[in-house]
């Protein structure tokens, strides 16, 4: 019997070739006789925000550069700080010493609120021009578009939101930033300008 098995034993080099044309046969007799079904394809992964769907509000801290009154950078990305628009970088304004370049001393006050650059941000949307519409706090935790409407470099956009309507009535009264003299609010001089 011992000689018997010694002899149907197959050479080393034959042994996992013939299991795994064994191990093939079976697969194709279930498969045939019905024991074996097909595997039933995984659900497609989208990726992105499905069209339709609000945007998540994405939040974030990051080292951001002032491109002017109210828009930040982030690398090569734009932030647009929601419910504000401040003047354009073009636009003049009067003030009581005479005519001044109004944007970029939106520009100035928007570098000054933000300091060191840090800072926490929420994005909210996404405008028509792919910039994050975003809501941002400076290193001492103030809101930095309400910020801006206080000491009254923009105003409130009222178009989109109401969040800084208290602060531009106080900014106005107190003839703080562009309330101490004559402007044409941004969305206007922007009519004008722009073809």
């Amino acid at each position: 019997m011992q000689r018997l098995r010694v002899r149907l034993r197959l050479p080393w080099w034959l042994r996992w070739p013939a299991a795994l044309a064994l191990a093939g046969c079976a697969v194709a007799i279930g498969w045939q006789a019905g024991l074996i079904l097909p595997v039933t394809p995984l659900p497609r992964v989208t990726y992105g925000i499905p069209e339709g769907a609000p945007a998540p509000a994405a939040q974030f801290t990051a080292r951001v550069g002032v491109v002017d009154g109210d828009t930040l950078s982030m690398g090569g990305e734009r932030l647009r700080i929601h419910g504000i628009d401040a003047p354009e970088m073009a636009q003049i304004c009067d003030g009581p010493r005479g005519r001044y370049p109004c944007g970029e001393a939106a520009r100035a006050a928007m570098a000054g609120v933000v300091g060191r650059g840090v800072v926490a941000c929420r994005q909210l949307d996404t405008d028509q021009y792919r910039r994050r519409i975003v809501r941002c706090h400076d290193e001492q935790g103030r809101d930095i578009g309400a910020e801006l409407v206080r000491q009254g470099w923009a105003l409130a956009f009222t178009r989109y939101a109401t969040d800084y309507v208290a602060q531009e009535a106080a900014a106005r009264e107190a003839r703080r930033g562009l309330w101490d003299g004559r402007f044409d609010a941004p969305w206007d001089w922007r009519a004008r300008h722009r073809p």
